[in-house]
């Protein structure tokens, strides 16, 4: 009986802690839902910073859904938070590449991501132009000596990963 009581107890003191977690790991499926599309966030960052997309993600940070986008322009790196449900620019602030930073962003990351700009937003747009499909994440990487953005996507088909090519925008294969 003592263990009984034991399991249900922690069951009840540990239920709230991880509801509490999983709400700040991952933003809830109907307030993404409802946020605008990431293309929509990553234009209102570049009309803060006339620059290129190192890597953009959907989160929740102090109860709020936010995109936080990290730019590039020239050799300067710049992050960029930007409302999810409204799509204005909430804050933007230059990162100093030093330390673990310097080591995150490789020159050629620095580069590709100046160049691809037009390119990738007509891919993201593309994407997004299908019915129910929301990117949640991108993330430029370097694959086979070609730099490509990783993007993770909700789609009919449920979660899942695919490439762009950084200098063309073209789709390749699915990641996943």
């Amino acid at each position: 009986m003592r263990q009984q009581f034991t399991a249900l107890a922690a069951t009840f003191l540990l239920a709230p802690a991880s509801v509490l977690a999983q709400d700040v790991a991952t933003p809830d499926t109907s307030a993404k839902a409802e946020a605008v599309a990431m293309t929509r966030a990553i234009e209102a960052a570049r009309g803060q910073i006339d620059g290129g997309v190192l890597e953009a993600e959907i989160e929740t940070e102090d109860g709020a859904l936010i995109y936080e986008i990290d730019m590039v322009k020239g050799s300067d790196v710049y992050e960029v938070t930007v409302d999810a449900q409204s799509g204005e620019v909430i804050s933007q602030s230059e990162e100093q590449l030093t330390g673990f930073l310097s080591g995150l962003f490789q020159k050629g990351e620095l580069r590709a991501a100046g160049q691809s700009g037009d390119s990738l937003m007509q891919a993201l747009t593309e994407l997004e132009a299908t019915d129910g499909t929301r990117i949640e994440e991108l993330s430029l990487e370097e694959e086979d000596g070609r730099m490509v953005y990783e993007i993770e996507l909700t789609d009919a088909s449920g979660e899942r990963e695919l490439l762009i090519d950084a200098a063309t925008g073209e789709s390749l294969t699915d990641a996943g």
